[in-house]
C-alpha cells in the first residue's frame, strides 16, 4: 500500500485528540475517592461502557449535558459522592481534550495533497469547538446520530466526487474507534507509539499494512513515497 495512491483520509476523533487522556484526567478524582481501587484501564471500560448505554438510550442531549450523565452514572458505581465542581468540570471537558502534539501541522501538509474527511463519534464530542482548535478546513465532517453513519458517509463522498476506494481511513487504536467495523478496504491505524518509526519498518513498508506511530510519520512516509 502507498499513501500516495489515494486522494483522500478520513480520520477519527481519536487520530487527532487525546481522549483517553481528558477522560482519564477528569475521572481519576472519583478513582481516588472510591474504597475500591481501580485502574485507568478500568476507568477507560467503564467510561465506555457508560457512554454506550446512555448513547443507545436515544437521549438527544448536549456533550456538556451528556458527560454530565456519564460523571454521576461513575460516580454512583464507584460508591462515591461526587464533587460539584469536579462533575461540572467533567461535563465540559471534551471541549478541551488535548490535541496531539503533531497532528495541526501534519494535518496542514495533508491538507496539500489530500480531501480530509472528519468521522466523530456519535455522541459526547463537542465538534464545533474541537474544529476552531485546528488550523484547517475538513472537506467532509460526519457526525452520526446513530452507529449507522455509513450512508452520510456515502453520501459526503459524492459530494467530493470520490469513490470509497479513493479515501484512506486513518483510525485510533481506541476500541470504540468507529472505522474499526470496517473492513472493506484498507485502513491504516495509527498506534501512537513514538519509540516505534513504523514508516522504517518493513510492517509499514508491507501493501498489506499500514501502520505509524504518529501522523507526523504518516506525513514522512508520504514525503517517501513522493520521491521513491
Amino acid at each position: 500500500m502507498k499513501v500516495i495512491h489515494y486522494k483522500a483520509l478520513g480520520f477519527s476523533i481519536g487520530t487527532l485528540i487525546d481522549r483517553e487522556r481528558g477522560i482519564l484526567e477528569g475521572l481519576r478524582p472519583l478513582a481516588v475517592q472510591s474504597a475500591t481501587p481501580t485502574t485507568d484501564a478500568q476507568l477507560l471500560m467503564a467510561y465506555r461502557h457508560m457512554a454506550h448505554e446512555l448513547a443507545a438510550s436515544g437521549s438527544d442531549i448536549s456533550p456538556t449535558a451528556f458527560h454530565g450523565h456519564v460523571y454521576q452514572r461513575l460516580a454512583h458505581q464507584l460508591h462515591v459522592i461526587p464533587d460539584w465542581d469536579e462533575s461540572v468540570a467533567f461535563s465540559s471537558s471534551s471541549a478541551q481534550w488535548p490535541i496531539f502534539e503533531d497532528a495541526p501541522g501534519a494535518l496542514q501538509y495533508l491538507s496539500k495533497f489530500y480531501r480530509l474527511i472528519l468521522i466523530a463519534p456519535p455522541h459526547g464530542i463537542d465538534v464545533g469547538s474541537l474544529l476552531r482548535r485546528l488550523p484547517v478546513d475538513f472537506d467532509a465532517v460526519i457526525e452520526p446520530q446513530t452507529h449507522d453513519w455509513h450512508t452520510s458517509l456515502e453520501t459526503a463522498l459524492h459530494r467530493l466526487g470520490l469513490e470509497r476506494t479513493e479515501m484512506l481511513p486513518v483510525r485510533s487504536t481506541e476500541t470504540d474507534d468507529p472505522w474499526n467495523d470496517r473492513v472493506d478496504f484498507p485502513v491504516c491505524t495509527l498506534r501512537r507509539d513514538h519509540g516505534q518509526p513504523w514508516n522504517n519498518s518493513p510492517k509499514a513498508l508491507d501493501g498489506k499494512r499500514c501502520e505509524y506511530a504518529s501522523l507526523a510519520d504518516l506525513v514522512h512516509a508520504h514525503q517517501k513515497a513522493l520521491h521513491a
